[in-house]
Formats: structure tokens, sequence, C-alpha cells
């Protein structure tokens, strides 16, 4: 993590919080369903609940949050249990006007931007699941949450949404790969993930290589020089996207944003099979 990494993570986090904003502040049919069971005022409701959340459970904040007992739901929760405490959330949270969540966001995000200058980046915090998460991670991983459900309501809404490269890229290394290198705590005790070794080597133009690897119901973060099945090649939004189940493999490498090459190319779809992300 360096100085410039720091900055760029929060300069990117203020213009797609305010994307994001104004995007919500538009809608005219906010019960149109945007993605799983939510709605459009649900999902941009679920994401200000997160930014919300982060102003009261990063080190300087001085606040209990409004909904009582979350932050411990939230530090207890394993992966498959996070849906639970995103509906326990939003229960307690019942904002569903576009245009009054659209404030709520602006107001929570400047308030993170303001508390980050008393923050280490580089402080570990308990996260989801208790995983120990560097201060900057959650700040990427709110990113990759607005670009994530900005798109998801662009495209309920007919509108358009773009991911820039760099803030896929931060959130694939800053947030996902940096929460898979350290103590995941209770994050993954559920995931029943592969017993053979399958490791795949991601490279772009965007990142640093690194090596993922699963084996045991554990995920490895190695070096790039280390052993590995296949090499994949990708544009960030495009990763993250089939990550999050938002893109299939087949279009993403039909379109040239994903490509695979090595003596074991078939083990990428294996590995994505195999591992979930929050």
């Amino acid at each position: 993590m360096t100085p410039q990494q720091w900055l760029a993570v929060r300069e990117s986090l203020r213009l797609t919080g305010d994307r994001f904003a104004n995007l919500v502040s538009s809608v005219g049919e906010p019960e149109r369903p945007a993605v799983g069971a939510w709605s459009v005022a649900e999902t941009a409701a679920h994401v200000s609940a997160v930014s919300s959340l982060y102003t009261t459970m990063l080190p300087v904040s001085v606040r209990p949050h409004p909904i009582p007992g979350i932050e411990g739901r939230i530090r207890d929760a394993a992966l498959d249990e996070v849906a639970v405490v995103n509906e326990f959330a939003l229960a307690h949270l019942t904002e569903r006007d576009p245009v009054g969540l659209g404030d709520q966001l602006r107001g929570t995000i400047g308030q993170l931007l303001a508390m980050s200058h008393d923050l280490d980046p580089l402080r570990p915090v308990g996260w989801l699941g208790n995983a120990q998460l560097p201060v900057a991670s959650w700040y990427a991983h709110l990113l990759n949450e607005l670009h994530l459900h900005g798109r998801d309501i662009a495209r309920a809404v007919g509108a358009r949404w773009g991911t820039p490269q760099r803030d896929a890229a931060m959130a694939f290394e800053m947030f996902l790969v940096t929460l898979l290198r350290g103590d995941t705590g209770r994050l993954l005790v559920h995931e029943s993930m592969a017993r053979s070794r399958i490791a795949i080597r991601f490279r772009s133009r965007y990142t640093t290589p690194v090596v993922l690897a699963i084996q045991d119901n554990r995920v490895a973060v190695d070096p790039p020089e280390g052993t590995y099945d296949v090499t994949l090649m990708f544009r960030p939004a495009a990763l993250m996207q089939v990550l999050f189940r938002r893109l299939g493999r087949t279009r993403a490498a039909l379109t040239g944003q994903v490509a695979a090459w090595g003596r074991k190319p078939w083990q990428v779809s294996a590995f994505l099979r195999a591992v979930r992300f929050p």
C-alpha cells in the first residue's frame, strides 16, 4: 500500500459516491427489480447501510450505529450468513425515497472521507466475519459496492454505468487480494472448496501479477513466480463482474475481456465455481 494508492482510492470513492447518489436520486420508479430479490430502492438502501456502518466501525468513530447489535452480527457472520445480516439491516433502515437515499449516501461518504485523514490505512480492523482487513481495504470494498450496485441499478432503469478499469483494479488488489492474503477470521469457515489444489495466476496491465490458490477449503495468495495451473489475463472491470456473478464467464471470454492459457485452462471454471466472494 503506497500513499498514492491511499489517495487514489479515496478520490475514486468520492467521485463514484457522487455518481451513485446522482443516479439513485434520479430514479422515478424505485420499486423496479434490480438484483436478486431487491428493488432499486432496496439496493440503494443496502449500499447506504454499508457506508453508514463503516462510519461507526472504523477506529476513529466514537458514536454507536443506530441499529443496536449490528456490528456484532457483522463480525460474527460467515460468508453464507451475510444475506441474513443484510436483511436485518434493511429491516431497520427504512428510508426508500430515492432523493433521501442519495442524500444519506453523500453524507456518510463525506464522513468517511473526513475521517480518513486521521486513519492509518494499514491498520487492520475486524470486518465481516472478523476478517482482519486494513482500513484502506474497507474503502476499496465500498468502492466496489458502489460500482457493482451502480451497475445493477443502472441496468434496472435503463441508464448507463461504466466502471473505470483503475477503480476495479483497486477493488481487486486493495480489497479482494488483501482480504485473502490476511486473516479471514470466520468469513470462509462454511465454504466448501476444492480438495485438490487449483492455482490461477491473475495478470492485467492494471495490476501486479498474483497467484490465487485453493486447496482443502483454504484460499492462499502466492507469489506470481510460484506454481500455477493456468494464467488468466483480464480487464479488471469485467473480472470483478465475473467474480461477483454479474457477468458470465463465457460472455467475458467471447468479448475478449478475460483470456486463459496454460496447461490446465479448464481450472479457471473450477476455481470460479469453488470460490464465492463477499
